[in-house]
């Protein structure tokens, strides 16, 4: 933590602080219930706040997977942010540092390492926040040297703060409650991405690592399940791919749907998908057997 000065120290604990404030406020709807426009609510900002951090923070912020105005990266940034995913430096240092040592001593939150089994689970599923590795290494430069950014870094709550507070004006304790479990149902979400994609889940491109290919996942993340595929080549804006029978199967990807939306409006281009000649070098051998 030398790297921060306090107030960047208090800035980012307040982030797991208001996850876990999340947890125990969802169970409000046990007391209101959830009329169908609570249940709406709840399902809409999940997906558009699940969009923002694997379309924004994932594939534009952290893997420059295709390009975009900056103020798509701005608003969607703070989109991220009101998910409760932390700030765009914190959430870039920790997934390039994943990238980096995946499933390594050095991994942030494999569940491999440094505990196993149930243990291991647990750490990858959110209990690595509650420890000391919470705090980046270092931040990303490029992030930092970003104004605005940075400014979304430091104050990352403050969109989450306030969408609860529309939650509230707009239907009272019963859609704070629905925004609680969103937030709740959200970040279990993304975290399955670190515990069960590198535990349960089809391999079929060759990795140095226990990324695997999980259509649960997928389905609870707009496409980000499809991680052997990530792992393989991470700069793809598409991550839903996989190789059977020798051939390239193309697998239901909303994220990257999103994507071509928002090249297909001039808000974003130079999408970048590796070729079927790449994909196929890259593909296990047991993946040319006929189906």
């Amino acid at each position: 933590m030398r790297l921060y000065s306090p107030l960047t120290i208090v800035s980012y604990l307040i982030g797991p602080t208001l996850i876990i404030f999340s947890h125990i406020g969802s169970l409000l709807v046990l007391i209101t219930g959830l009329s169908r426009g609570a249940l709406l609510w709840l399902v809409l900002l999940y997906v558009i706040r699940m969009l923002a951090t694997t379309s924004i923070y994932h594939r534009l912020l952290t893997h420059k997977s295709y390009q975009a105005p900056a103020p798509v990266l701005w608003v969607g940034s703070i989109l991220a942010a009101a998910a409760g995913q932390m700030g765009p430096s914190w959430w870039k240092a920790h997934h390039m540092a994943h990238h980096q040592y995946a499933d390594r001593n050095l991994d942030t939150h494999s569940p491999y390492t440094p505990l196993q089994g149930i243990r291991g689970f647990y750490w990858s599923q959110g209990g690595w926040l509650l420890s000391s590795r919470f705090f980046p290494a270092k931040l990303p430069i490029d992030v930092e040297s970003d104004g605005v950014l940075k400014v979304i870094d430091r104050l990352h709550f403050l969109p989450l703060v306030a969408l609860g507070a529309i939650s509230y004006y707009i239907g009272g304790v019963e859609y704070l409650g629905a925004f609680f479990l969103s937030n709740t149902l959200l970040f279990h979400g993304v975290q399955t991405v670190n515990s069960l994609c590198h535990i349960v889940g089809k391999q079929p491109f060759i990795t140095d690592d226990y990324s695997r290919n999980n259509w649960f996942v997928a389905f609870l993340t707009l496409g980000e399940g499809w991680h052997n595929l990530h792992h393989a080549f991470p700069s793809s804006s598409r991550h839903g791919i996989t190789i059977r029978g020798g051939q390239v199967v193309y697998l239901l990807d909303p994220t990257f749907c999103f994507i071509k939306v928002l090249d297909f409006v001039t808000l974003a281009s130079k999408l970048r998908v590796p070729s079927e000649t790449a994909l196929l070098a890259r593909a296990k051998k047991e993946n040319f057997q006929p189906q």
